[in-house]
C-alpha cells in the first residue's frame, strides 16, 4: 500500500510502484505518475473482486465481467483486470466450460444442450464443442444410454398417469433436456413398454 502526502492510498502490484520510481519513501511524484497508480489501484481492486467471486464458484470471463461491472462501471478496468487474470491462469474459460460440460453430462443433460447452456455462459462456439467432446470422450458418454436412464427413472414417476399422459410429459422432460427426436424415439418404446409390463396402462 502506498500513502500520498495528501493522505490517498494505493494498493498496487510492486511492477506499479517501479513503474514510477515509487519504491522509496519521500520521492516525489508528478501528475501522470500519480495517475498511473490510481489507475492500478482501480485494477487491483477489481482483481480483488473477481479472485473472491471465483473462490465461491467456476465462472467464464462474460459472467465474471458482468458480476464485476456492478462495482466497475470502466469497461476498460475490468478488462485489464480480467486480462491478468487470464494470463495468470487464474481465469480460464477453457477450464470452466470442460468442468461445467463433465458435471452436465454425468447430470444426464444432451450433449446439445450443454453446449447451449455454455455458449450462454459465454464460451465461445469452438471451446464449447471441444469441452463437450473432451468430457464425452474421457467419460465415455452414451447419449442413448443416458436418455434410456433418465426416461426410465422418469418413467417411473409418471407410472400412474394414463399412456399418453404419461408420454406426453416424458417426451416434454427428454426434450427439454437437450435430447433429440431421434434418440427420444430410441429409448421411448422400451420404457414405455416397461411401465405398461408393470401394470400401469
Amino acid at each position: 500500500m502506498l500513502t500520498l502526502d495528501d493522505g490517498r492510498t494505493f494498493t498496487v502490484p510492486i511492477a506499479a510502484l517501479s513503474d514510477t520510481g515509487a519504491t522509496r519513501a519521500g520521492v516525489a511524484l508528478g501528475p501522470a505518475a500519480v495517475a498511473h497508480l490510481a489507475r492500478e489501484s482501480a485494477v487491483t481492486d477489481v482483481v480483488d473482486r473477481a479472485v473472491n467471486a471465483l473462490a465461491r464458484g467456476r465462472k467464464t470471463r462474460r459472467e465474471l465481467e458482468v458480476r464485476l461491472r456492478r462495482h466497475q462501471p470502466d469497461r476498460a478496468l475490468v478488462s485489464d483486470a480480467l486480462d491478468r487474470l487470464t494470463a495468470s491462469g487464474v481465469l480460464s474459460d477453457e477450464a470452466v466450460a470442460l468442468a461445467e460440460a463433465a458435471a452436465r453430462l454425468r447430470r444426464g443433460e444432451a450433449p446439445s444442450r450443454v453446449r447451449q447452456v455454455l455458449r450462454r455462459k459465454g464460451v465461445e462456439g469452438r471451446t464449447a464443442q471441444d469441452a463437450v467432446s473432451m468430457a464425452i470422450s474421457h467419460d465415455g458418454f452414451d447419449e442413448v444410454q443416458a436418455c434410456r436412464e433418465l426416461a426410465q427413472k422418469r418413467g417411473r414417476a409418471l407410472g400412474n398417469h394414463p399412456p399418453d399422459v404419461a408420454r406426453r410429459r416424458l417426451v416434454g422432460f427428454l426434450q427439454r433436456r437437450g435430447f433429440s427426436g431421434h434418440v427420444i424415439t430410441q429409448v421411448l418404446r422400451d420404457v414405455l413398454t416397461t411401465m405398461d409390463d408393470d401394470g400401469h396402462e
